[in-house]
């Protein structure tokens, strides 16, 4: 697929003017506030709430076991151990619960797991360990909700377990002293949504007896791990994570603050976006490439000399991560391309030998984003294969992972992203099942969701103020998308390394004001000074030397007025037939173009040396400016693989197409795709 399908958000103007009036916001802040689902006046009361009233804590379940089981520990001098978990999420539940338990004079200890040799959660091994510190209690900070049997061998060994977790509860509930998680089944919690962190900070306030302080301490700590962990930005993780940035931005703790200038954001005012990916990946990178225990080390860091030390480390296991990545990502692309079959299936199964478990849960996403489908990406470890899947929002790729359950040793997550390990000889039976259950299920095509477009003439800093207003963005709560819809381009201008990045300079008929657009990461841009174009774009705060001026970053570009519906259609089609499935005779005549079609297409590329070759739907546009039933999409994605095959052109290693002299007459007939498709008849 090149590309999502973009849709239009429906707009109710007339309720955006009643909150406007009512909240003396702009009207167009008041539009996004509808879409977000903020469209009755107790949701907005919540969302514009500044106030720091703060839920009781003690209508978490089991809040009230757990605070006396741990301040009888305190009390009695036995030694709490802490568990975390590697991610941003379980290093900051750990940072904060640690810290606070640590000022009231507990005996207290942490220990997180190590992803590889322990997993994540509790495990009886990881029990043993902590059971050698003279541990008496265990409280689990982002884990422990599904740690049914774990909990049974604590018992064993003569220790009490304490659950403090914000995970689906399964069959069973462990059984422990207590178990704090809002998503309890036979609770009825007020907020739901906290991360590990929010549900730990809850724990102190509710040891505390007041929320004042404990939050002044650690929520800067707690909007770090709940951006990081992509749950909702709405309710009280927006309150923590806008205290946090309010204290973020006024005093930063020494390993923070050594993160941010390891970052380069130690001089700028933190957002949301700051954190996701200036601190965030810095903190994950040590959990995914050595021991997530350094990362804790540096939050709990009380002078700047040794967090800068402990600061340059986990910027080098950054830096190690994204090595890895990007081999990883070049191996599954590489495998992709020499597997055609595979890499049209509506779920892609790809896995390696030696591929580093710690950023397969990346590498899915980054494929994801190229090929718009379904990821699983598994290391091959030898007798097993481990791996992690990311999904499209629409399709459980949990439920597909289910569908399969009798395949798979483990398997666990939710629609969106999962785990699983299986055996290495099972692997081709379980990407044909697995997608025989996306065929059966309909995979959807993914979107785009704009929120309304507007005219290029009109972006301005005023309107990135009157949507600051709704930050922190995030999950629930998405930064606006906006759609530009036919503008020209005046300038492409290549940026950064090798010309990676792209600058656009573009303006819509009927005025004269350009806009720059900053398009990052597209080596293979067809688009030239004066084609006419429609845009996705968000818009940004550049600070530099004092000075303040918008930014507007191109999320996605295609040709003027394009249908997408029809090239939603045609791109499904053209994957069906590549996957091998049984084609109708209306199917095969849509699909298979005749001399002429292939004449136009040839004529284009000869005279349009250069093109990159995955730029079909812009090849298309030029050559059929107006698509009907005789032009679709696919049968220009046909006739580029047809002349491919036949040697009619050829790609370099930017992937440009080249066309090389051609003397002999060649057999149109005889490429093997068309081949295929006349047995399909």
């Amino acid at each position: 697929m090149s590309r999502k399908k973009w849709t239009v958000q429906k707009l109710n103007k007339d309720l955006a003017s009643t909150i406007a009036e009512r909240y003396s916001i702009d009207p167009l802040t008041a539009l996004l506030l509808t879409q977000r689902g903020f469209d009755t006046f107790d949701k907005l009361d919540e969302f514009f709430d500044d106030s720091e009233e703060w839920i009781d804590p003690f209508l978490l379940p089991d809040m009230e076991k757990a605070v006396e089981r741990i301040n009888d520990a305190i009390f009695d001098g036995e030694r709490i151990c802490v568990y975390g978990d590697y991610d941003c999420d379980g290093v900051t539940s750990t940072t904060i619960l640690y810290s606070y338990l640590e000022a009231q004079g507990a005996d207290v200890t942490y220990m997180l797991p190590e992803r590889e040799r322990d997993g994540y959660g509790l495990s009886n091994q990881v029990v043993d360990r902590i059971a050698a510190t003279g541990t008496k209690l265990i409280v689990t900070v982002d884990n422990g909700i599904s740690a049914v049997e774990e909990a049974k061998y604590i018992k064993e060994k003569g220790m009490e377990l304490v659950v403090t977790d914000h995970h689906l509860e399964g069959d069973e509930l462990p059984d422990c002293v207590a178990i704090v998680d809002p998503h309890r089944n036979d609770w009825d919690c007020p907020f739901e949504d906290y991360a590990g962190c929010g549900v730990a900070l809850k724990l102190c306030c509710a040891m505390e007896g007041s929320n004042e302080e404990v939050m002044q301490e650690f929520a800067d700590i707690a909007a770090v791990g709940t951006v990081a962990d992509m749950v909702p930005l709405v309710g009280e993780n927006r309150k923590i994570v806008l205290y946090g940035l309010r204290l973020l931005n006024t005093y930063r703790k020494p390993g923070i603050e050594a993160i941010l200038e390891k970052a380069g954001l130690s001089d700028k005012t933190l957002d949301s976006t700051s954190i996701s990916f200036g601190i965030a990946p810095r903190i994950n990178a040590a959990g995914r490439m050595g021991t997530a225990e350094r990362a804790l080390d540096l939050l709990l860091a009380d002078d700047p000399y040794s967090a800068s030390e402990m600061a340059e480390e986990v910027n080098v296991m950054n830096t190690q991560r994204h090595t890895e990545e990007d081999k990883i990502f070049s191996d599954a692309i590489a495998y992709l391309q020499d597997h055609p079959d595979v890499a049209h299936l509506p779920i892609l199964v790809v896995s390696g030998k030696g591929w580093h478990e710690g950023v397969l849960g990346i590498v899915a996403s980054k494929l994801l984003e190229r090929y718009l489908r379904p990821v699983i990406v598994l290391t091959d470890k030898g007798d097993l294969c481990k791996g992690s899947a990311r999904s499209i929002e629409g399709f459980s790729i949990y439920d597909a992972m289910n569908s399969c359950r009798d395949m798979l040793n483990t398997f666990g997550g939710h629609e969106l992203a999962a785990g699983m390990s299986i055996k290495p000889e099972l692997l081709d039976e379980f990407r044909v099942k697995i997608n025989e259950y996306a065929y059966e299920n309909q995979s959807v095509y993914p979107e785009t969701r704009i929120d309304c477009k507007l005219n290029p003439a009109g972006l301005s800093l005023d309107v990135l103020d009157s949507i600051r207003m709704m930050e922190p963005f995030g999950t629930g709560n998405t930064s606006p998308v906006f759609g530009l819809y036919g503008v020209v381009l005046d300038s492409v201008q290549g940026m950064g390394n090798e010309g990676r990045h792209k600058k656009l300079t573009f303006h819509k008929d009927g005025t004269y004001t350009q806009v720059n657009g900053i398009f990052f990461n597209q080596p293979e841009f067809p688009y030239q000074r004066g084609d006419k174009v429609d845009l996705v774009v968000t818009l940004g705060r550049n600070e530099y030397r004092g000075n303040v001026s918008l930014s507007v970053y191109v999320r996605d570009i295609r040709p003027a007025g394009s249908d997408d519906d029809a090239m939603a259609a045609s791109e499904q089609l053209f994957d069906k037939m590549l996957a091998g499935r049984v084609l109708s005779e209306e199917e095969v005549d849509r699909l298979t173009p005749d001399r002429s079609y292939f004449a136009g297409l040839y004529r284009y590329l000869k005279a349009n040396e250069g093109v990159p070759y995955s730029a079909y739907e812009y090849i298309h546009k030029k050559v059929h400016p107006v698509e009907n039933a005789l032009t679709p999409l696919c049968k220009t994605q046909v006739t580029l693989l047809a002349m491919r095959e036949l040697g009619l052109l050829t790609t370099d290693d930017e992937g440009r197409i080249r066309i090389p002299n051609q003397e002999a007459k060649v057999d149109l007939a005889e490429a093997p795709v068309l081949q295929k498709l006349h047995t399909n008849r």
